[in-house]
C-alpha cells in the first residue's frame, strides 16, 4: 500500500467521523513528508488543524475510529497524528492534544515537538486546508536544537542500558533487525538536525552516521537495507552491541557539538 492510499483512506475516516465544518487542515508530516515512507516499515503521521477543542462526545468518536481503522488495515500502516487547534500551530507549548500512536488514540495525548513543525513548515504535505508552507509554524532553531540535544540524553543514552542484556546472550544469537534500523537511524538523525538545522529521514540518517563514525558503516548498510525492505537483513547479539555502542558514540558527539 502507498502512503497516498493510506492517506486517504486516514482522511475520508475522519471527515466521515468528525463534524463538517470542524477540519480547518490536514497534513503529512513524518516520514513520508520526509521521503523515507517504506511499506512495511513505515507508520503513516497527520496532523489535524481543528476549528475547535474536542468534545468529549469527538473524543469518543475519534477513539472509535482510529480503532476501526487499526482493526481494518491489514498489511497497511498504523495512522498516528496529532490534534491541535489552531491557536497552538508552531507554539513551544507543554499542552497535550489528542494524539494517536501505533494506531491507539489517546485522548490525554502528548506535547507537540519542534521537530514535527519543522518538518510541517518544510516538507508537510497539504491534503485539506491552506499549504503548510502558509501557516507559518517553522520553530526557533535554538529551540529545535535544543530539544534534539534533550532527546538524545533523555531518550537514546538510556539504550545504553541494553548492554546487560545482549552482553548476556550468545553472540551469534538471532535479534530483531528492527532493533537494529532503530538504533543505528534513530540517534543520527538527532545529530544532524543538531550540526546542520535540518530534519532528515531515516535511511538519509544512516548514510549520515555511516559517514560520521565509519567503524560501524556495516551496521548503517544493513539498518538502512532493512528500511528499504530487504527481508534478508539478519541481526545477532554481537551485532546489538556494536549498535548500543554507535549509541552512545552518536550521544558523545552530539554533546561536543556547538
Amino acid at each position: 500500500m502507498a502512503y497516498e492510499q493510506a492517506a486517504d483512506r486516514y482522511l475520508k475516516a475522519l471527515e466521515a467521523t468528525l463534524a463538517p465544518d470542524m477540519l480547518r487542515g490536514v497534513y503529512v508530516v513524518g516520514s513520508a513528508a520526509l521521503d523515507g515512507w517504506r511499506p512495511g516499515r513505515s507508520d503513516l503521521d497527520l496532523l489535524m488543524v481543528l476549528d475547535r477543542p474536542m468534545t468529549a462526545s469527538d473524543l469518543a468518536m475519534a477513539g472509535e475510529m482510529h480503532a476501526e481503522l487499526e482493526a481494518t488495515r491489514a498489511d497497511g500502516p498504523h495512522c498516528d497524528g496529532h490534534y491541535v487547534t489552531p491557536d497552538l500551530l508552531g507554539t513551544r507549548s507543554q499542552a497535550k492534544v489528542p494524539s494517536a500512536v501505533d494506531g491507539v488514540f489517546k485522548p490525554e495525548g502528548h506535547a507537540t515537538d519542534p521537530v514535527l513543525w519543522a518538518i510541517l513548515d518544510r516538507h508537510g504535505v497539504t491534503l485539506r486546508g491552506p499549504q503548510a508552507s502558509e501557516l507559518k509554524v517553522a520553530p526557533d532553531p535554538e529551540w529545535l536544537r535544543e530539544w534534539n540535544r534533550g532527546n538524545l540524553e533523555s531518550y537514546w543514552r538510556t539504550h545504553v542500558g541494553y548492554r546487560t542484556h545482549f552482553s548476556s546472550q550468545d553472540p551469534d544469537s538471532p535479534v530483531n533487525p528492527y532493533l537494529l534500523a532503530w538504533e543505528a537511524t534513530g540517534p543520527g538523525r538527532l545529530h544532524a538536525t543538531i550540526a546542520t538545522g535540518e530534519v532528515i529521514s531515516k535511511e538519509a540518517a544512516a548514510d549520515y552516521t555511516a559517514e560520521l563514525f565509519p567503524k560501524y558503516a556495516d551496521l548503517c548498510a544493513k539498518a538502512k537495507a532493512y528500511r528499504l525492505g530487504d527481508a534478508t537483513v539478519t541481526c545477532t547479539a554481537a551485532e546489538a552491541l556494536r549498535v548500543i555502542d554507535l549509541v552512545e558514540a552518536v550521544c558523545n558527539s552530539a554533546k561536543e557539538l556547538p
